[in-house]
């Protein structure tokens, strides 16, 4: 509901909680104009100490106001707010001011009243006079202590450096993506390479811990291991260049992952199933001999399908997709190591099968701590800092 009331000659119109407009006729005085804002503004525990006037007119009047916050307990000064408005005048409607239009700052947290001032001042003494784009305000005091920082840095030892520079990121969380890249824009592209391999090598390093988590967890869905290998799919290995999104290739089959070969650019299917700790092989006491356990046996039947599928669909794939599916190939991640006599009936039963390689979460471990230990071992040089790709594999 719009709440209109009259003082005198001025018309107060509060269309909502956050919005006041106020007209006043074209004779009145714009002095008379400032006391009547200046009520406006002041109400419990707020009061105005300074105005001053920045533009007048003629059609468009600009005020800066200064204002005290009191503690409402204590009655003291909590902090001071600056106004900044404007106020329109025609001779014909006379003069308007609208509350929405008001720029607001606070001198308590933010500091924003005493942060400009400083920057202000430091344009108009010179000191911003070379200066181009963003300018950070900071007090003398905390200027002083970066001063000492910066002049202390050089002549510290590498490990205090190091702690140093570990103690300064756990502080930078709250920055942006811009503010980040805006910090390193003038940093050495050999320095950048460390960096960019040292946060490589981390993110990896916890990627293969989760990884190794989820292995020796017994009650891990099949998602579970999917979530991660779609987060890191370098843990498949180097042989490997890329990891396809598309997942569904034929009309009733959706595949768990298309990878891209490296060394002859074919595609590869790899199917994941759970790392349970059952035997992947049963053993025949009567031929003193291993075969497939149950749910080896399904996973085998599944993958063959899905080769069988995706070869007769083959023509439609290069046509539609530009992608030879010809010959092939599945890679199923399934089970555990076991013993060593489990590990003997994996090679002897993979010497035996076509176009199909069974591996397990074990073996695949091996791949990603052997990607990982590459990429920690690469450490680039200035020379190769042009050239380094932190990427590995993907």
């Amino acid at each position: 509901m719009t709440f209109v009331q009259i003082i005198g000659r001025a018309h107060y119109a509060i269309v909502s909680q956050r919005a006041l407009i106020c007209q006043y006729p074209p004779d009145t005085l714009y002095e008379d104009v400032l006391v009547l804002l200046k009520r406006a503004q002041e109400s419990s525990g707020i009061r105005q100490i300074a105005q001053v006037t920045l533009k007048n007119g003629p059609r468009a009047y600009k005020t800066a106001s200064l204002l005290e916050v009191m503690n409402k307990q204590t009655g003291e000064v909590h902090h001071y707010t600056m106004v900044l408005e404007q106020i329109k005048y025609t001779k014909k409607e006379g003069w308007e001011y609208q509350s929405k239009n008001k720029i607001t700052l606070e001198d308590k947290e933010g500091q924003e009243i005493h942060d400009l001032f400083v920057f202000l001042n430091a344009h108009f003494s010179g000191e911003l006079k070379d200066t181009v784009g963003k300018v950070r305000v900071m007090s003398e005091e905390a200027y002083s202590k970066y001063e000492s920082l910066i002049k202390a840095v050089p002549d510290l030892e590498d490990t205090e450096r190091f702690d140093l520079l570990r103690n300064l990121l756990g502080h930078v969380e709250g920055g942006n993506r811009g503010q980040i890249q805006t910090l390193f824009s003038d940093t050495s592209p050999a320095t950048l390479q460390h960096i960019a391999a040292a946060s490589r090598m981390v993110e990896y390093k916890v990627a293969y811990e989760e990884l190794e988590r989820l292995v020796n967890d017994s009650n891990v869905k099949e998602i579970d291991f999917q979530r991660q290998l779609d987060a890191n799919p370098w843990m498949f290995g180097s042989e490997y260049s890329e990891l396809m999104s598309r997942r569904k290739w034929t009309r009733d089959e959706q595949l768990d992952y298309m990878l891209r070969r490296t060394v002859d650019d074919y595609v590869e299917i790899v199917e994941i199933k759970t790392a349970f700790p059952d035997d992947l092989f049963k053993y025949d006491k009567s031929h003193d001999s291993y075969y497939p356990s149950p749910k080896l046996s399904q996973a085998i039947g599944q993958v063959m399908k899905y080769i069988e599928e995706v070869e007769r669909n083959r023509d439609a794939i290069l046509a539609k997709d530009g992608i030879d599916t010809l010959k092939i190939r599945v890679r199923v991640i399934v089970g555990r190591d076991g013993n060593k006599a489990q590990q003997e009936a994996l090679r002897n039963f993979n010497s035996h099968l076509h176009r199909i390689e069974v591996i397990t979460y074990d073996q695949l471990l091996r791949i990603a701590e052997r990607v990982l230990s590459m990429f920690q071992e690469h450490v680039p040089t200035e020379a190769e800092s042009e050239e380094f790709d932190p990427d590995i594999p993907f």
